[in-house]
């Protein structure tokens, strides 16, 4: 073999050793992000639970707080409600008054 087969042979096995080491580098990252992918997904679906589990708790919450409320609250609430609307009511009547 002459000189210039050797050095292009030489060449090829250089970089031909360069796409094997590439490749191989290549393999680890696409191993450790598969990694990732899988640690990132499960805990996405614990969050996900953790979010229904807490959505859960907020309901009782609020029934358990609406079923707390005593006969005496409800009265003042209605009563205050009631007040409310009276005084809208003498509002609206006041500018009635005033427009005529």
């Amino acid at each position: 073999m002459d000189k210039k087969s050797m050095d292009l042979v030489l060449r090829l096995e250089t970089r031909a050793r360069q796409l094997i080491l590439q490749h191989k580098q290549l393999l680890e990252e696409q191993s450790k992000l598969r990694n990732l992918l899988a640690k990132q997904e499960e805990q996405i679906l614990e969050l996900q639970i953790e979010n229904e589990e807490l959505k859960d708790k907020y309901t009782h919450l609020k029934m358990a707080k609406y079923i707390d409320l005593t006969d005496d609250e409800k009265r003042q609430s209605r009563s205050r409600i009631n007040k409310m609307v009276r005084d809208v009511e003498k509002c609206i009547a006041m500018l009635k008054v005033e427009s005529h």
